[in-house]
């Protein structure tokens, strides 16, 4: 869906995501995927490989952005957004994780 969402221009985005901020749109985008990529991940580095590849994404869609999608411009407030939340997401799974799996 990030990818997806990511790649739109502007004018097709639905009605709710233009409503809300740009940045804290990113901000929940990435978390939800690095919460679900380091919940799911059974990477013998522990969360840094999901971590790494939402990274990854972030900065390739940012990339994109301009090339693909008319409207669309790069921005380094964004891949910031993308960074933090791509950080929460990951702490959140692993605090919630260590409760799961060790009670």
């Amino acid at each position: 869906m990030v990818i997806y969402f990511s790649l739109l221009a502007p004018s097709e985005l639905p009605e709710l995501f233009r409503s809300i901020k740009d940045l804290f749109l990113h901000f929940v985008a990435y978390g939800v995927a690095a919460f679900l990529l380091t919940m799911g991940s059974r990477s013998p580095r522990g969360p840094w490989k999901p971590a790494l590849v939402s990274f990854v994404l972030g900065v390739g869609l940012e990339i994109l952005q301009p090339i693909v999608a008319v409207g669309r411009t790069f921005s380094l407030a964004d891949m910031f957004a993308n960074t933090v939340g791509l950080i929460f997401g990951m702490f959140l799974a692993l605090r919630i994780g260590k409760r799961i799996f060790n009670p």
